[in-house]
């Protein structure tokens, strides 16, 4: 679920969560009432991804399990943040989570070539069924498809 938390007047963070689909919205919080909050959703068990670019942000965005900081943040937002956006529109934060899912997807996929290396090649060399020089030959054949396999995150498109 999406929940602004903003120090904000409630008017102008009514208005934007109406025009962006967000249904709870909490404004004119302090930085130690959305750290309040955020510490309250934890406790659900709930993985929490906050959203900043202020300086009263660093707080909330330390204590969240990922911060985001807006890349025109100030710089301590930047400091206290996991991942840092280059531009401040929300498309950004959109491409961020796209490349990461691709990543995490890209990751499992390398993991398990070379495990299949692993699980073939290495007990046949070990029997003496294949030269080393065909292990080897396919050590590095592994390795060249995790590598080609990782450069398709830049295949994604947006």
């Amino acid at each position: 679920k999406t929940v602004m938390l903003t120090g904000d007047q409630e008017d102008a963070a009514t208005k934007v969560a109406n025009a962006v689909g967000i249904d709870t919205v909490y404004a004119s919080l302090t930085p130690q009432e959305k750290a309040d909050i955020i510490t309250q959703n934890r406790q659900e068990k709930d993985v929490i991804v906050m959203v900043g670019d202020g300086l009263n942000d660093v707080v909330v965005l330390a204590s969240a399990d990922i911060g985001i900081a807006m890349g025109q943040g100030a710089d301590v937002t930047i400091d206290s943040s996991d991942v840092v956006l280059l531009h401040d529109d929300m498309k950004s934060l959109q491409e961020a989570f796209a490349i990461s899912q691709r990543s995490y997807h890209l990751i499992k996929q390398n993991l398990k070539i070379s495990l299949l290396y692993n699980v073939i090649t290495i007990p046949l060399a070990m029997a003496g069924l294949i030269i080393p020089l065909i292990a080897a030959l396919s050590m590095s054949l592994s390795s060249l498809l995790v590598v080609g396999n990782s450069l398709r995150v830049k295949a994604l498109k947006f």
